[in-house]
């Protein structure tokens, strides 16, 4: 019996990473000292080649990430205002019908059921080129998820096309800050067709200024990461802000709903008063802002 083998890279931590048959390969230093979020969320105070790995480990044997065995549904939203958090309430409330978003195995997907979205997206990270995993494909497909491919092909830029096409109507659409081009392609296919996308700018660490400017244009969201052109540029022109070490950042009124119906969704405790943004205090920053 032969068995296929796939290949998988991604970024974490700003550290390149392959994952090969299963096995994790980390291939550079990570660019990110230390991160809030991921001291909460796994208790690492330093990033290091072994955080790296053990935090993906821990996303391959409890979610089967990377793998034929992966999680496809997930109600938990371990992060406060997470993209998929925030489109899984989204969709719920119907302000979305259809998530453009990128899952490892299968590329780019569409989806339209918020389990299946969270279960994609909640502990996603900087996947930069993935190879198919046929169990993943047919599971995300038995659940109403379109596929862009056979191939794990990620496009997001075809997947809205497909989505379109399909007949979802409010299309929400990931990007990492890295292909900022495909923001601007999105606003102009979206005037083409019709239909005006959600953008969601996700992965933005270490992107230059002028990325940072096309996506405070063409976006509705922006995550900041570990981006200081973001807080720089982006944070200037954003009318709302959600969090403070990590701030997510809206250019637009469809942004903004979409960050207040999270909030109606929240369970917790929130503060909310008027401030200049960027809010982001020193010491409640990822180290360094690259």
């Amino acid at each position: 019996m032969v068995v296929k083998v796939s290949e998988h890279l991604l970024e974490m931590a700003k550290a390149r990473v392959r994952v090969k048959d299963g096995k994790i390969e980390v291939l550079t230093d990570p660019g990110i000292r230390c991160c809030p979020l991921r001291r909460d969320l796994y208790g690492i105070e330093k990033e290091s080649h072994e955080s790296v790995k053990r935090v993906l480990q821990s996303h391959m044997q409890e979610l089967g990430m990377y793998g034929p065995g992966r999680i496809l549904e997930l109600q938990e939203k371990p992060v406060s205002f997470g993209a998929s958090e925030i489109l899984m309430d989204a969709m719920a409330e119907g302000l979305v019908d259809g998530a453009v978003v990128v899952c490892e195995g299968a590329g780019t997907v569409v989806a339209a059921r918020p389990e299946v979205l969270q279960a994609v997206g909640a502990h996603m990270t900087g996947l930069i080129k993935t190879e198919p995993i046929a169990e993943i494909q047919d599971g995300l497909a038995k659940r109403g998820c379109l596929l862009l491919d056979r191939q794990a092909t990620v496009n997001q830029v075809r997947g809205f096309e497909k989505a379109v096409a399909a007949g979802f109507q409010k299309i929400a659409v990931t990007i990492a800050g890295t292909n900022a081009q495909d923001a601007a392609a999105l606003r102009e296919m979206g005037a083409k067709l019709g239909a005006r996308p959600f953008l969601l700018a996700v992965h933005t660490t270490g992107i230059s200024e002028a990325q940072a400017s096309v996506l405070a244009q063409a976006c509705d969201l922006v995550w900041s990461c570990a981006s200081k052109a973001v807080r720089d540029v982006v944070g200037g022109r954003a009318c709302l802000q959600m969090g403070i070490s990590i701030p997510v950042f809206a250019l637009t009124d469809e942004g903004k709903r979409l960050l207040l119906n999270r909030a109606m969704h929240f369970t917790d405790p929130l503060v909310m008063h008027r401030a200049g943004l960027p809010m982001a205090p020193e010491g409640k920053q990822p180290s360094p802002l690259i």
